[in-house]
């Protein structure tokens, strides 16, 4: 029921932009619930949901169940104004996060475009002979949907949501979008991944990243109005889990600070009751949060004593027939696919703008990830500093989120039954980062990161098939997503 009611207000906010930015006018038939259901990937509930808010909200007319059409009206300066409010509180975050998705979607859409058969080439063409403002978008979401990476999906959702892509189509544009021009730039590119002239396809891709950016700033930047920093709307990822939210985040926040070492001295976890008090929850909750942790293999609750937290090389293999815990580890394993496509642009940014101080304490803490045996979690320190101290705020919401993730294959790293040869590979890996950031060799540590995690991908994907979960399921449909049309 939770998990509903946030689809449900995820729909309407879309839905909400959609009307206020003048996508959708007075008098227009909205799409049905069928539509609505496949561009959204969700049941019925969420979207009737939305819809009955519109409906009271004064936005829509709906008869017998039926949509009928759109009763809001707004002038054209009304629509002007929610535009440039839209983008005032949002401008902070606006050009870093072009930079990132011009690191994070370029090489998948480029490796997206590469698995196209004649389908496929047939069906962008005819996107790029229409080429609105929505066909703009399909053409690259259907590259990167080729991936099969719903994980990639999801965040290509909420980056499209937060420049405000799916919601200029009419009225005042911001993007100042000219069909005539996307035109050519769509032909252009087709033609060149026919020709399979990859390189220049990067270069088409990121010029027209910049043109869009460009073109923004041109139309905007006169407008944007001076909001309060503590008012600006930061990028945040949401990834929708199907699981109770509350559990989800007491859960990861758990695995954090044992990955930390905050339990380094203790072997219980504190009672019910404390935990609760502590971070505001339920005992009920805390309870299901505890159990999640057992079924993960990092901890094993003891009747009359009560959680005992499962240090380095007592961590058991995770409960493979837990619904829940087999997609976070599917979630995991598209996380790494993210990192291994995205880490050498994201790295080098990274390695290169570390103060002195932070390099440091990155450095302090690879030492202490070797002299506790704990190598194999040197990944997770690379993604936790990152997210702590990037320069570009989407990148450390982004790897953050993925830092989460990789939180749910902690007890994998550190159990008994972990592959010698990758204990020896993170050994190595920790060793090869303590040398070359004592150096300042920022290139060899990207090149590092990079190797390391490209024998890391093929491993996690194998390990969790050798435990039953096949590739269809690590490559499961997100929970919801954006105008993706079905192959």
């Amino acid at each position: 029921m939770e998990y509903e009611h946030q689809l449900s207000n995820l729909i309407y906010d879309y839905l909400l932009n959609r009307f206020r930015f003048g996508y959708y006018q007075y008098g227009d038939n909205l799409p049905t619930v069928e539509v609505f259901c496949s561009q959204f990937n969700v049941s019925v509930h969420p979207i009737w949901a939305a819809l009955r808010r519109l409906r009271t909200d004064g936005y829509i007319d709906m008869k017998n169940g039926r949509i009928t059409k759109v009763i809001y009206k707004q002038t054209e300066q009304d629509c002007r104004e929610v535009v440039i409010d839209y983008f005032s509180r949002r401008w902070r975050a606006y050009l870093d996060i072009y930079q990132t998705t011009e690191w994070f979607y370029v090489p998948f859409m480029i490796e997206g475009f590469s698995r196209m058969n004649e389908k496929d080439l047939s069906y962008i063409t005819q996107l790029a002979e229409r080429a609105d403002a929505d066909d703009m978008i399909l053409f690259y979401s259907f590259a990167m949907q080729k991936v099969r990476n719903p994980l990639l999906m999801n965040l290509f959702w909420e980056t499209s949501l937060f420049l405000g892509y799916p919601f200029a189509k009419s009225g005042f544009r911001p993007y100042d979008y000219d069909a005539g021009l996307g035109r050519q730039q769509l032909r252009s590119l087709v033609h060149l991944i026919k020709e399979g002239s990859w390189d220049d396809v990067r270069d088409t891709l990121i010029q027209h990243q910049r043109s869009v950016k460009d073109g923004l700033i041109v139309n905007m930047e006169p407008q944007i109005r001076r909001i309060p920093v503590h008012e600006q709307i930061p990028f945040i990822w949401r990834v929708y889990n199907s699981h109770p939210q509350v559990c989800y985040d007491l859960a990861s926040h758990l695995l954090h600070e044992m990955y930390m070492g905050e339990y380094r001295k203790k072997e219980f976890l504190p009672s019910y009751n404390k935990m609760a008090k502590r971070f505001g929850a339920s005992v009920s909750t805390v309870r299901r949060t505890v159990s999640m942790l057992n079924r993960i293999g990092a901890a094993e609750s003891i009747n009359g004593k009560g959680t005992r937290i499962l240090s380095t090389g007592e961590c058991c293999s995770p409960d493979f027939t837990s619904p829940v815990i087999r997609r976070n580890l599917s979630f995991l394993v598209q996380s790494l696919e993210l990192l291994m496509y995205t880490c050498e642009k994201v790295s080098y940014h990274f390695f290169q703008h570390l103060l002195p101080e932070e390099r440091e304490e990155l450095i302090n803490r690879f030492e202490e990830n070797r002299s506790c045996g704990r190598g194999r979690l040197s990944i997770h320190t690379y993604l936790y500093y990152i997210s702590r101290y990037s320069r570009i705020q989407a990148v450390r919401q982004i790897y953050g989120t993925v830092y989460g993730q990789f939180l749910w294959g902690y007890p994998l790293r550190i159990s008994s039954g972990a592959e010698s040869d990758m204990v020896q590979r993170g050994v190595d890996f920790t060793a090869s980062m303590i040398r070359h950031m004592k150096e300042n060799e920022v290139e060899q540590c990207v090149e590092a990161v990079k190797m390391y995690i490209q024998e890391e991908q093929p491993y996690g994907i194998n390990y969790l098939k050798q435990h039953g979960i096949a590739e269809e399921e690590l490559r499961s449909s997100s929970p919801i997503r954006l105008m993706i049309l079905d192959e």
